[in-house]
């Protein structure tokens, strides 16, 4: 009866390294395969079309070196991007949004009103995009001080 126990214990671990057997053989082969699903998933996922909402820094330059911003409002605006996964995904990897201001011909303090225009948006060419559309905080004021 003992003889008996010893092989039903030798099945038993027989099926037990034969199912380790099954999930480790190829073991290389099968993560490659795993990868190789996650990657085609990926990249159908991002060619679908996104609609995105990013804030658009508003950031001044070529400012006379006499002056210096006192205060800008709104400081951001508000931009919709239509456009695929991988685009949206390198815009934001990009670091988002900005908008450029020319403030070049500023010579003496005040306050200053600007409309904000799709080709001051620095990180967009528009033409590679679905569609691009300012939202909000297209108007702003930029209030210029002297520098002490």
């Amino acid at each position: 009866m003992a003889r008996f126990r010893k092989e039903k214990l030798s099945s038993s671990r027989k099926s037990d390294l034969a199912l380790k057997d099954k999930i480790f053989a190829n073991f290389g082969w099968k993560l490659v395969a795993i990868l190789l699903a996650l990657v085609l998933w990926f990249h159908v996922a991002t060619e679908k079309t996104y609609e995105k909402s990013y804030q658009a820094r508003i950031q001044p330059v070529g400012l006379n070196r006499s002056l210096q911003i006192e205060q800008i409002d709104p400081r951001a605006a508000q931009v919709s991007v239509i456009a695929t996964g991988k685009q949206l995904l390198q815009l934001s990897l990009s670091g988002g949004v900005t908008a450029y201001v020319d403030m070049s011909l500023v010579t003496r303090p005040g306050e200053y009103e600007y409309d904000l225009n799709l080709i001051d948006l620095y990180d967009i060419d528009v033409s590679e995009f679905r569609s691009v559309t300012i939202i909000n905080g297209n108007h702003f004021k930029i209030a210029v001080k002297s520098r002490v």
